[in-house]
């Protein structure tokens, strides 16, 4: 258990009147595994438990105590840890203790317990009181999240670190294992702080957790397929410095992985990137069950979204040559925008270079949103301009050369 003492109860709630912690010992037990192991991940509450151990071993439990009253605990970031993954447990472990906690069970059946010095709580009491425990634990989640999100982003590199950011290097690293780590590097929306830019969702990390279903679909069903695959894991790998996707041996062998600086990515590709997280955060109001949204705005948000992505695609045809001019920056090469060059200004440019820009701009020309320019007419021996083979007079709108224009985008 990560409480053994009254004491270390009393720092999440200072009213209580509980004689011995020993009496919500399986609550506490219960809510260390349900609610506060998948949020700390198995490594980092594996060690968080070694940790308190060592405590209770040298007996300086109540030292911990004393050093949460007084604010001392500038650069320990284990007990600052314990202290808020405490909170966590105590207010859940209450609000499953109350209802049993009610009634006393006995030989003679089962029984109110009363006290000479306490009124008998009315039901509606206790289920006021066990609804704010319940409210009050999930708000000690999201500060713990919160403090996690913190530290991975002051976290130093391995070169950088000193010996004082070894506790802080270790709880990173054990928490990027964990499914509640702040950042899903495969999304284009990757936390519940760029969420909150396009819909309110109180920063909640919990409910962005929640809605990891719902973004995955989004982004796999109805956004890749438009813009195209290689152009959205483009897009999603820009956001992210350094580091790879959470994993199963990220505890101990991956970096740590924070939201890449705005000022790095190419102002058009920001634009698509902030253009398609509005999309998604769209599309998320319509679909999530997770939020309580009405049916109307539902509806109007899948409308809404079906024009975004309309007005992204004519955004992206109308200014394809920057896009495919900031792929080549991108890669450290000269803003050709080879793909719409003619075969005489190909010949320009060095080969190694335009297969170069080619390639840079492939993300690009393999969406369904590139326009390739029209081919150049075949010229004949005697200088006239010979007709290619799909060419027609005009008869049958089919083969016209303006049928492109005439085809309707998928729907949604």
């Amino acid at each position: 258990m990560l409480i053994t003492t009254e004491e270390e109860l009393r720092l999440a709630i200072p009213s209580h009147a509980i004689d011995h912690v020993e009496a919500l010992a399986g609550f506490i037990t219960n809510s260390e595994h349900d609610f506060l192991r998948q949020p700390l991940g198995q490594p980092l509450y594996d060690r968080l438990c070694e940790h308190y151990r060592q405590m209770i071993d040298g007996g300086t439990v109540m030292d911990y105590v004393e050093c949460i009253r007084s604010g001392n605990t500038e650069g320990q970031y284990y007990l600052q840890l314990l202290h808020l993954a405490q909170r966590c447990v105590a207010f859940d472990a209450l609000a499953s203790a109350i209802d049993v906690q009610a009634v006393s069970l006995n030989n003679a059946g089962v029984n109110f317990s009363t006290a000479d010095d306490y009124q008998q709580a009315s039901d509606k009491a206790i289920a006021n009181a066990k609804t704010a425990y319940q409210r009050e634990a999930r708000k000690a989640l999201n500060i713990l999240l919160e403090q996690l999100e913190q530290w991975t982003q002051d976290c130093p590199a391995n070169e950088d670190a000193t010996e004082a950011d070894a506790e802080l290097v270790e709880i990173v690293k054990s928490w990027r294992s964990s499914r509640y780590f702040y950042l899903v590097a495969q999304l284009l929306i990757p936390s519940a702080r760029v969420l909150q830019e396009y819909l309110n969702i109180y920063e909640n990390r919990e409910r962005f957790i929640q809605m990891l279903p719902d973004l995955h679909f989004i982004q796999e069903e109805q956004v890749a397929p438009v813009i195209g695959e290689d152009m959205t894991e483009l897009l999603v790998s820009l956001q992210i410095a350094s580091g790879t996707k959470r994993d199963a041996t990220a505890a101990t062998t991956a970096k740590p992985v924070t939201l890449a600086d705005d000022a790095d990515i190419p102002p058009m590709l920001r634009r698509l990137l902030h253009k398609l997280r509005k999309v998604v955060a769209t599309m998320l109001e319509a679909r999530t069950v997770v939020m309580k949204i009405d049916k109307e705005r539902r509806i109007a948000a899948r409308d809404e979204a079906v024009r975004l992505l309309s007005s992204l695609r004519e955004y992206c045809q109308q200014h394809q040559e920057e896009v495919l001019k900031a792929l080549d920056e991108l890669h450290g090469l000269p803003a050709t925008a080879a793909a719409l060059l003619s075969p005489d200004e190909r010949e320009q440019i060095e080969e190694d270079i335009l297969q170069a820009c080619l390639e840079a701009e492939v993300p690009y020309t393999s969406s369904p949103y590139f326009v390739a320019p029209p081919a150049v007419p075949a010229v004949s021996p005697a200088g006239h301009t010979r007709p290619c083979c799909c060419h027609n007079d005009g008869q049958g709108i089919g083969t016209s050369s303006s049928a492109a224009l005439l085809v309707t985008p998928p729907l949604l």
